[in-house]
């Protein structure tokens, strides 16, 4: 099996996971479908993760245990990245370190994708108590199959999926990178450019993941604090746009600029650092015209002064 190309090649991130690390990786080893290679990446870990990671590696020659290099930046989308160029599976699943994969779930999620002549395809998730093991609700709070699949259903929220659910052509995936300077929502972001492509997928109606929900999730850890949670999300919208200029979509475009004004001018209103402010203020005068540029750049510092500038905001947005 080592000797051979893989049908698919799962690629994790992982950082200080130790703990947690072997129920995932014993996940894997339990799949019913076995022709995979799973691409580990440590992110840095200050415990015994890599140990860990090298130990699997011993057991079964399928995991390649790899250290991001030192000139690449920190984080999970970069392990992402380095582990795509590392892989060499016609298919790419990604999958997170502390989650489990369900014994069926590369069996259904390849014949579901290969037998219909798919670009991807994208199963369903149950979320799952760390301190009780309680299985609890979705990630998500729509039905996946109430909307076809479309970049402006998944940018309006109306439809998604989270990391663990995609399994995709590596044809179609390699012309698409993580954002390395997202830290959390980073699938929403991968899965809108992906689908400026013209491809095919479907979802299917099976959880095939459990998703553990524990206090040390990076989702968990932004979601405490409500304005910490909102910069997330002003800075996921300006670098979805500023990523989708590649792509040349102008609505797109002007609709996830529209949300990071809108976003950006709460943050003033709270005397909170406005990210990729000057940066926002070029893509809206390339993509709106100077003068709601400039209206941007007044509605924040009207915020930030007087608490006002909503009027001035609304004119830059339309």
């Amino acid at each position: 099996m080592a000797n051979k190309q893989p049908k698919i090649s799962i690629i994790i991130p992982v950082f200080n996971r130790a703990v947690l690390l072997p129920f995932t990786l014993d996940s894997i080893l339990r799949q019913t479908f076995a022709d995979w290679e799973c691409i580990l990446v440590d992110d840095g870990s200050m415990d015994s993760s890599f140990c860990v990671m090298e130990q699997y590696q011993k057991k079964d020659a399928r995991f390649k245990a790899y250290k991001r290099p030192d000139n690449l930046k920190k984080g999970a989308n970069a392990c992402r990245n380095y582990g795509f160029l590392q892989s060499s599976g016609s298919y790419i699943k990604w999958f997170d370190s502390d989650d489990i994969m369900l014994p069926e779930h590369l069996d259904v999620a390849y014949r579901t994708l290969v037998g219909n002549a798919l670009d991807f395809v994208v199963t369903d998730t149950q979320n799952f108590s760390h301190e009780t093991g309680e299985l609890l609700g979705k990630p998500y709070w729509f039905k996946k199959n109430d909307v076809p699949i479309s970049d402006w259903n998944l940018a309006l929220g109306q439809t998604g999926w989270i990391t663990d659910d995609f399994l995709g052509k590596r044809k179609v995936v390699e012309i698409v990178k993580f954002n390395e300077y997202i830290v959390d929502g980073d699938e929403y972001n991968f899965s809108v450019k992906l689908l400026q492509q013209n491809i095919r997928g479907v979802f299917i109606d099976a959880v095939l993941t459990h998703r553990r929900v524990h206090s040390g999730a990076v989702s968990t850890i932004n979601r405490t604090d409500d304005l910490t949670f909102l910069f997330i999300n002003t800075s996921i919208k300006y670098q979805t746009a500023y990523d989708l200029v590649a792509f040349n979509n102008v609505e797109l475009i002007r609709w996830f600029m529209s949300g990071y004004m809108q976003y950006a001018h709460k943050l003033a209103l709270n005397n909170k650092k406005v990210p990729f402010k000057f940066k926002g203020f070029k893509l809206i005068c390339n993509y709106y015209s100077i003068f709601k540029g400039l209206a941007f750049l007044v509605a924040l510092l009207t915020a930030s002064c007087f608490k006002k500038g909503y009027n001035i905001m609304k004119y830059a947005r339309k």
